[in-house]
């Protein structure tokens, strides 16, 4: 493929040290990312429980030791677990490799799933979900917003007390429906791209 030169010998060992040590720090996060999709299932609210998953109270320390509180997350992987879900990985992407001889097929499949996800899809279903009414995120922000608010209301207090609050809480309300219509919209938008990306992308691949 290469001309034989000094080069190219450098370049071909670079590229083997390359992934040689990119492929293990690959595989780590990809395996806790598969344990934690495995390990996830759908929890029944209540309002008196804590889910594991919620995010901590602003009274708490990020770096509080929350397994001695009752309610850490279990990142913790047994060992057959682990050797399990390694050995799948590792097989998997081996096959990959071993099988498609196009990098561009790759990175097309790639480039039309992963990217549409990351900069359309997941954005804007995770703003729509952390929006919602009843989100404990959204309670957080509604109760800075209200504190702002009541600080810029001061100021009209004189002239026209109630007005300016019941005007700011209105806009505030309409940018908000807004702003949350839009980030469904960008989600949807980004599934119709990738959806017409792919289909794209095997016809071309099957013509040729």
């Amino acid at each position: 493929m290469y001309i034989p030169s000094i080069a190219s010998t450098i370049g071909k060992a670079a590229i083997v040290v390359l992934v040689m040590f990119s492929y293990p720090l690959q595989v780590h996060p990809c395996r806790a990312s598969v344990d934690a999709v495995l390990k996830w299932r759908p929890l029944k609210r209540n309002p008196n429980t804590r889910s594991p998953n919620s995010s901590p109270s602003r009274a708490m320390p990020l770096l509080n030791p929350g397994k001695h509180l009752g309610h850490g997350r279990d990142d913790f992987i047994g060992e057959t677990r682990f050797a399990a879900i390694t050995t799948t990985i590792i097989v998997s992407s081996y096959l990959v490799a071993m099988t498609v001889t196009s990098l561009e097929r790759a990175l097309a499949y790639v480039g039309s799933t992963g990217s549409t996800s990351i900069s359309f899809i997941l954005p804007g279903l995770f703003y729509y979900k952390i929006s919602a009414p009843d989100s404990p995120l959204n309670l957080l922000a509604k109760e800075d917003d209200d504190n702002r608010t009541s600080e810029s209301e001061s100021e009209y207090d004189e002239t026209s007390p109630g007005r300016g609050g019941m005007r700011s809480s209105c806009w505030s309300r309409w940018k908000k429906d807004l702003i949350r219509t839009l980030s469904l919209a960008l989600a949807i938008y980004g599934l119709i791209v990738m959806i017409v990306c792919f289909i794209t992308n095997t016809f071309f691949i099957v013509a040729h």
